[in-house]
Formats: structure tokens, sequence, C-alpha cells
């Protein structure tokens, strides 16, 4: 995880969308969370962003009591809002955020109507401390998190809109995601995982298992289900791939756009870490877990949810080598792994490969084509000038 005083981000090396857009002459903007390095070398405008208006990490990096209830949080400093590289604003009132996300958003459209623009929109909510703004208060009946999203709900319907008056909508590509499960931890302020085993911080399917909307027309049928596993890695090289650019050699992720036209999609293994550990894998249906320690929410494993914006406690709990058909079983209730040796074996073959050029730190691999992230000297000064 990258702290406020982490000497550690982005790496150069690394080619992001919004890179590769610009090079394509696309204006680029990011708005909202970043998480990818406190210092200006990791920032957005160092990175293809011709702009930047947001958080450089999660808004429960506060030393506040009511943005972070823990004790050890005093040690950060106050939590900053910045616009590029400046820092406009210190402990920001978060009541706000989702709506000056949202103007800085629908000012970004208008003001790159007339030109191609990639615009990359990270709402530092439903993260907690949740927090949202007079008119959705109350407004839903799932209490505080249900009016955090009928909030950001709102945002998105409001760009949505302004790309229709503005006569962009057929010609704009819009996806709407999210990066993981529900933050269990939190109780009634972290979501809920449906019929999906554990959350956040586990390679369960509660934790990694997301869903995504993508509105393309002429791209993507309106109404189409795709019920075929995917990676947000994916994302990239479909977007360049609608967008008539040059997909490069090294991507990671592989387009969907011909999946979106109809044909089949070939099966291929998808890996999930957690800090830095290989973790859990799927290929087609099967599901495999390899030997870890998760923190678990549940009551049997001594884990326990917080409520009100308190944290519970996880139940650190061990698992063996653990397979899950996902098509009939997609809680993650029944291990298989003794009835299917041969496919346990198989999909070891796969994880072997991933440690061999991804890197585990779980049996200590470093990946022959991994990246190692980028290094600095010393904290963000100017971040530490308040204390």
């Amino acid at each position: 995880m990258i702290s406020p005083r982490t000497l550690r981000g982005l790496p150069e090396a690394e080619h992001t969308m919004a890179e590769i857009f610009k090079s394509d002459g696309y204006a680029t903007a990011a708005i909202g969370k970043w998480h990818l390095g406190a210092n200006p070398v990791f920032f957005p405008t160092n990175n293809g962003f011709d702009s930047w208006f947001g958080l450089p990490y999660s808004n429960d990096y506060s030393p506040k009591s009511i943005n972070n209830p823990r004790s050890y949080a005093v040690q950060w400093p106050e939590l900053p809002l910045i616009r590029d590289t400046t820092i406009v604003e210190r402990e920001p009132d978060q009541r706000y955020l989702t709506e000056q996300y949202t103007q800085e958003a629908l000012q970004v459209i208008e003001d790159n109507r007339h030109q191609p623009f990639f615009l990359y929109l990270a709402h530092s909510m439903p993260h907690v401390p949740l927090w949202v703004s007079d008119p959705f208060l109350d407004a839903s009946d799932g209490g505080l998190y249900g009016d955090v999203m009928e909030e950001v709900d709102s945002s998105t319907g409001r760009i949505l809109r302004r790309l229709v008056e503005l006569g962009l909508d057929q010609n704009t590509i819009v996806v709407f995601t999210s990066d993981n499960g529900p933050w269990l931890l939190m109780g009634d302020h972290g979501g809920t995982k449906g019929e999906f085993r554990e959350g956040k911080a586990t390679t369960f399917e509660g934790g990694v298992r997301m869903p995504a909307i993508i509105r393309a027309p002429g791209r993507v049928g309106q109404g189409m289900v795709v019920e075929d596993n995917a990676i947000v890695m994916d994302l990239l090289p479909t977007l360049l791939e609608m967008s008539g650019i040059q997909i490069p050699d090294n991507l990671d992720g592989v387009s969907l756009v011909s999946r979106f036209e109809g044909e089949e999609m070939s099966e291929r293994p998808l890996f999930f870490y957690r800090s830095g550990q290989l973790r859990s894998m799927r290929r087609g249906q099967w599901k495999m877990h390899v030997p870890h320690r998760y923190a678990s929410i549940l009551e049997e494993n001594g884990g326990k949810p917080g409520s009100g914006g308190h944290p519970g406690v996880y139940g650190p709990t061990d698992i063996g080598i653990a397979l899950y058909d996902l098509v009939a079983d997609p809680g993650e209730t029944t291990d298989l792994a003794s009835t299917k040796p041969e496919i346990v074996n198989a999909l070891l073959l796969d994880i072997e490969q991933a440690r061999m050029h991804i890197g585990d730190e779980l049996t200590d691999r470093v990946g022959d084509e991994a990246t190692p992230p980028q290094f600095i000297d010393s904290v963000w000064p100017t971040l530490e000038s308040n204390r």
C-alpha cells in the first residue's frame, strides 16, 4: 500500500493509458483518487495527463478522527487536495468531494468538446470515510452507504447528460467499474458481498469479482451481457482498438472487441495477487487458491465487521490448495481439489508460469518480466509543511 510517506510509486518505465492516448492527439485529464505515489514525480501530470484535480491517496489518510478513527492516523499529514502539483486545500470538507469531482469532469468535457479527450474519473467515495452532500443525505433506504451511492449515481447521470447536450454521446466510450469488492471490515459503511465469499483484502470472489458497464454506441450492442472472464488490464487494449489506435505489443491485457462482435473468447489464466503475493487464479470455470494466510471477516474465523465508520477486526485464516467450480459454486463453498487432481495439476503449471514471469512474494520469486517500482530519496516536503 502506498501511504503518504512511501518512497516508491509508479515506475517511469510503465506506459499509462493517458500517455498512449496523448501521443495520439487526445487531451487527457485525471480527476479524483490517484494512489500511485505521493510525490509530484509520480503524479498524473508526470504520467501522461494534462491536468489533475484530486487526492493523492485514499481519503482516510487523514489525522482527523472524523475521517480516520484509528489511533495511528494522527501520524499522517493533513489530507491534501491537489490541482496538478499544487496543494490547493488541506483537509477539504469531504461532503463536497463528489460534487467537486463532478463539476471538474463536466468542465473537462466542455473544454474539450471539439477534440478527442480521455477522462479518468476516480471518485473517492464510497471508500471510507463516507461523506455525502446535503441534497443526498437520507436520500436512500441504504443508510449512509446508500446515500453515497445515490450521489455517485447522480454524478454519472449528469456526465452522461452533458455528453448528450454537447452532441458527443454517440462518439464517446464510457466505462463504469470499480477496483475491488466491499470492505467488509467497515460493516455498514463497507458495502455488501452478495452471494460471494469474503471481500476486499482477499482474492476470493467477494474481493476481486467486479461488474463493468461499457457504453459504446455502434461498438457494443445495447443490452449486451458478457459473462466471459475479463480483467481490468483488458480495458486499455479494448479502448485502443475501439478508438482506432494501434495496440502496443507488450500489453498484459487483451482486447474484448471481438467478443463484443460475437466471437468466442479463448480461455486464458487470470492471476490474483494481494500485497505482491500470488494467492489464486482462474481459468474458465475453475478457481484455485494456493496456500496462504488471509484476513477473514467471517465470525467462525474470528472476524467481526465494524459499524458507523469504525473498523471491526479480521480473523487471520489459512487456506491450502483449494479448487472451486465457479459456475456451479460462485460462493466458493465446496473445495473440489481432492476429487479433481488433474485440474489442480494443470492450474499449478499456470501458477508456476506466473511466478516465473510476474513474480510472487509468497514463494520469494522475482519475475523475469516484472517492472520494479520506482524509488525516491525523501518524502515530498510540501506534504509535511503543515506539521
